[in-house]
């Protein structure tokens, strides 16, 4: 079944190069991925609503699990068997995208999928602070997130499907608790009354969100490097 639903979203890649191009830009920039939920968190942020502060909790809450959600799903794919992405499969009938060869993502473990445990994630604890508003950013988890990447061959459905489940217990466990630390120890409020710090605070973990911390990873990746000589 894995494989077959594979194949099935996998022929609307490599049959024309500017839909193809489009498919690549969806999946890889972050103004499709990361921004436009990190804008319908700070949306939700500054709506007026009758429950402000525990909306507000809940969305801090997010973030913070958010973090750790992403740093599960990465280090879940160092630590389990390594499982090759459908493109690095050379017996699979894929069709392959513009510009996307054997080598894209290469000695990446597909299992499981660190973007589908992050935006599920997001949906999730977006839908406990407001359901409506969280059903969108679940649409934007399977159109725009997991569609694409299973289109493109990066994974198999299962990697969504294990991510996807991962980042939602993560969030349904980790988001109320930390709703209701963030409200009960007064920390919310205490936030609140220092804008000049927390906003700013706020406006970089959304930002390392919604880039997935691709300057950050870029950046330990070199002091890597200059530490290995």
């Amino acid at each position: 079944m894995d494989l077959d639903i594979l194949l099935a979203v996998n022929r609307i890649a490599g049959r024309d190069a500017l839909l193809d191009t489009l498919i690549l830009q969806v999946a890889s920039s972050p103004l499709f991925k990361g921004i436009p939920v990190m804008m319908l968190v700070w949306g939700l942020w500054m709506q007026p609503h009758a429950a402000q502060a525990r909306r507000r909790a809940a969305l801090a809450g997010t973030l913070v699990m958010a973090v750790l959600a992403l740093a599960t799903g990465r280090v879940l794919s160092m630590t389990l068997p390594y499982r090759a992405r459908p493109i690095h499969d050379a017996d699979l009938p894929l069709r392959l995208a513009d510009s996307v060869g054997v080598d894209t993502l290469n000695d990446w473990s597909a299992m499981p999928s660190d973007h589908a445990v992050l935006f599920f994630a997001l949906a999730t604890g977006i839908a406990l602070a407001d359901r409506r508003w969280g059903l969108v950013a679940l649409a934007h988890a399977v159109l725009v997130i997991a569609l694409p990447r299973v289109a493109l061959g990066f994974h198999w459905p299962s990697d969504i499907l294990v991510g996807g489940a991962l980042g939602v217990a993560m969030a349904l466990i980790a988001v109320p608790l930390l709703r209701r630390v963030l409200l009960d120890t007064g920390l919310l409020a205490w936030l609140e009354s220092r804008p000049g710090f927390s906003y700013p605070l706020m406006f970089l973990v959304a930002h390392q969100l919604g880039t997935m911390f691709a300057s950050s990873r870029t950046l330990l990746g070199v002091l890597r490097d200059v530490l290995a000589g």
